[in-house]
């Protein structure tokens, strides 16, 4: 089965994945960095929820910018990728109520704009890190659904 991936410029350099610990989408991701032509060229951090955990844990997300400066340094990482994902149970752990989606075409919308949204936050606070620190990084977000399917997140006027 062919996967859909979204249109967007791929990585020139190492990247490093953010990504979320659920383990039925440990094949999709492999699959989803070899299509970027990535096959031995990105590290991978993983999080309960990705960007969520990150933003719920201060450690996690001490953790996560300590991790991105030693890649920085040692594999000359150049670009981020957030990848989170739909039915993710980190996001009904940490939000509850407000993590919770069905298949329902509002429950869709819903579920993809809260990803984007904790994406995005994320994505801005690594530019602010990148600015700083000395590192040139790009930063893509990406939501995955359950059949390996990718969409590009991209930050609305509100983000």
């Amino acid at each position: 089965m062919r996967q859909n991936y979204p249109e967007y410029p791929a990585a020139r350099g190492n990247v490093l994945l953010l990504s979320c610990m659920d383990l039925r989408l440990l094949d999709d991701i492999v699959r989803f960095m070899e299509h970027d032509n990535l096959t031995n060229r990105y590290d991978q951090f993983i999080l309960a929820g990705a960007a969520l955990g990150s933003a719920m844990n201060e450690h996690w997300n001490t953790a996560f910018f300590e991790h991105l400066a030693v890649a920085c340094q040692l594999h000359g990482v150049r670009d981020v990728y957030i990848l989170e994902h739909r039915n993710c149970g980190a996001y009904q752990v940490f939000l509850g109520d407000e993590g919770t989606f069905d298949d329902s075409h509002q429950h869709h919308d819903n579920e993809r704009c809260l990803h984007n949204q904790y994406a995005q936050q994320l994505a801005a606070k690594i530019r602010d890190w990148s600015q700083t620190s000395g590192y040139v990084l790009q930063v893509q977000c990406f939501l995955m659904d359950l059949r390996g399917n990718v969409e590009l997140l991209q930050a609305t006027e509100s983000e």
